[in-house]
């Protein structure tokens, strides 16, 4: 077969002969005729030419056997539309989509339904329109933060060069923008980063907070007058003192510690944080709020006092007082959060082996200090699979902690802690690390309990009226849950004394991880070499970048970037008679706040 393969789909008419086998044809373009007496005598004659012509006339007896040869014939116009044939729809779903996807050549950009129109619509006639929802949704490390902290906000000022701005804003959300966001919290905005849907590193947040340890006080508004007594100076207290004060309020703190910042200050490990960030941060906390009362332990009678005092009173002295398991020498462990007071204070001692009975968290925390201060064999243990996470575990793992599970104790005992199945556990030193409670004793009879807890609304606020709860009084949490609580909280206290009714805002929903394309960062990168770098690797879900993609992108040119007249705000406008609904600008924003809906129908 001289011919190989030829394409007969174009043939208007015409024949093809051809010797040996074939492969298959295209039977709806052409059909296989018999070799007439007619056509024979022509092709036999042709061929003794064109062998004649190459000089190999001695294979025409071996090439001119007449069985051996087929006659391809086109078929006709009339033939051709005369059978039914396949829908443009059928060919797309049993060819097209199967061979190149659903969306074919432009996939990558749409993937919706689509079946045929014999034209171009734009208008009324569209199918589907494009909707710019911008800022309709929340980016996900907005939704994952306690405080609301709008992270990819702050990125888009330091990319537009304000990173000034960008520190600043943080104290709208938290008063330690640097020793939480940048040292000891989880960091649940990078565990939400929509780039962990691509495998690729978040952002790392722990910078810029780290860079809001320059943020400056905004000014303070005057004094309405009203006032609000805050008991307890941990995050939590701070937290709804300073949003209150923020709001022009004045906000008075009680705390029975002596100096002010709870955990953070006197018991998380130095190892976390350095004690100049947290100095740094409280010297700023005690600019916005003069008014601390430290070393106060309030009775019942004082909480009435205050209550007649002041126009409200937020609870949130936290959660003071140690669980202990209901064992035989139990008053011979050492509570993880004392110990981690001691160790801070320089007050603590350890012996050789130490046994720590929970491993969480503040476990981990207590094993790591137990290692500086010399242990050489340290143990927890957990009835569970330990939940402890983050830094925190990777500190006690460095210093060369077992972890055992499921363990359960039975007694203390001069070598140690006896588990139920009788085996021992040699230790010096046991801390007991398995949650605490907080001490309300000085709580009067308006307020209500449950399980040990103080019970709220969805405001935070308690059975009687005057009185707020937040914090771990409330239930146990992060640092970021006490400080989300206290923002909150005070946004409800302001509305009430602003006389607003009070009501519960409904929060926007998380944007759909699948709406934003990551295809325009490099999945390769591994490590932020400064807030710059962070920020441009934000897709600022939810958000408009204004990069100008969609304008590029619109086949149409019908997109366009339009701005009022003061120039801050802009938004990008669809022509709706130049617009064919392609839905290129959709599938092509990184932030994913373009939207393809279906067109209204028409009546």
């Amino acid at each position: 077969n001289v011919l190989g393969f030829r394409p007969c789909v174009g043939m208007v008419g015409g024949r093809i002969y051809f010797r040996g086998p074939h492969k298959g044809y295209s039977k709806p373009d052409a059909k296989l005729i018999p070799i007439e007496d007619g056509d024979w005598q022509w092709l036999a004659e042709n061929i003794k030419t064109y062998l004649t012509a190459i000089g190999k006339t001695d294979l025409y007896t071996q090439i001119a056997n007449r069985e051996e040869w087929q006659l391809l014939e086109a078929r006709g116009p009339l033939e051709k539309y005369a059978k039914p044939r396949r829908s443009m729809q059928a060919f797309h779903e049993g060819v097209w989509d199967p061979e190149l996807g659903r969306g074919g050549l432009i996939g990558d950009l749409v993937d919706f339904e689509r079946t045929q129109i014999p034209l171009i619509t734009t208008g009324f006639l569209r199918r589907y329109v494009p909707v710019w929802e911008n800022r309709k949704f929340a980016a996900p490390c907005e939704v994952s933060c306690p405080t609301g902290m709008p992270v990819h906000e702050r990125w888009r000022l330091i990319r537009e060069g304000r990173a000034d701005e960008a520190v600043d804003l943080a104290l709208a959300y938290t008063p330690f923008p640097a020793s939480v966001c940048g040292y000891l919290c989880p960091n649940l905005c990078m565990q939400g980063c929509t780039r962990q849907t691509a495998r690729m590193i978040p952002v790392d947040v722990t910078q810029l907070g780290k860079a809001s340890l320059r943020a400056k006080l905004p000014e303070l508004p005057p004094l309405t007058g009203k006032r609000i007594a805050v008991i307890g100076g941990g995050p939590s207290g701070i937290s709804v003192a300073w949003q209150l004060r923020r709001q022009g309020h004045e906000a008075i703190i009680y705390d029975m510690r002596p100096e002010l910042g709870g955990k953070i200050s006197a018991m998380i490990p130095r190892s976390r944080i350095p004690d100049e960030i947290v100095e740094a941060e409280l010297a700023r906390v005690r600019e916005a709020l003069p008014y601390v009362n430290l070393r106060q332990r309030l009775e019942k009678s004082d909480i009435e006092e205050l209550r007649e005092g002041f126009d409200f009173i937020v609870i949130a002295s936290g959660a003071q007082r140690p669980r202990f398991l209901p064992i035989p020498g139990k008053e011979k462990m050492v509570p993880a959060l004392e110990f981690l007071r001691m160790c801070k204070a320089g007050e603590a001692k350890v012996g050789k082996r130490v046994l720590v009975i929970g491993a969480g968290n503040v476990g981990c925390d207590a094993a790591a200090e137990a290692h500086r201060l010399g242990a050489e064999e340290i143990t927890l243990i957990d009835i569970q699979e330990p939940l402890s996470f983050g830094k925190e575990r990777k500190e006690a793992e460095a210093a060369g902690a077992k972890f055992r599970w499921p363990c359960f104790s039975k007694a203390v005992t001069e070598e140690g802690l006896e588990l139920t199945t009788g085996e021992v556990i040699p230790a010096d030193t046991i801390i007991i690390s398995v949650g605490d409670v907080p001490e309300l004793d000085f709580l009067p009879e308006s307020v209500e309990t449950e399980r040990g807890f103080i019970k709220v609304n969805e405001h935070y606020q308690t059975s009687d009226p005057k009185i707020f709860a937040i914090g771990d009084t409330v239930r146990l949490g992060l640092l970021t849950d006490a400080i989300g609580a206290g923002r909150k909280a005070a946004g409800k206290i302001g509305d009430i004394l602003s006389g607003k009714e009070v009501q519960v805002c409904p929060s926007r929903s998380m944007i759909d991880y699948t709406r934003v394309k990551l295809e325009y960062f490099d999945p390769r990168l591994s490590v932020f070499d400064g807030i710059e770098s962070c920020a441009s690797q934000c897709s600022s879900c939810g958000t408009c970048r204004d990069c100008g993609i969609c304008e590029t992108i619109c086949p149409e040119s019908a997109i366009s970037r339009q701005s009022p007249a003061n120039g801050v705000e802009y938004e990008m406008v669809v022509d709706p008679e130049k617009c064919i609904g392609c839905g290129f600008c959709a599938g092509a924003c990184p932030c994913g706040v373009w939207d393809l809906v279906e067109n209204e129908s028409i009546e």
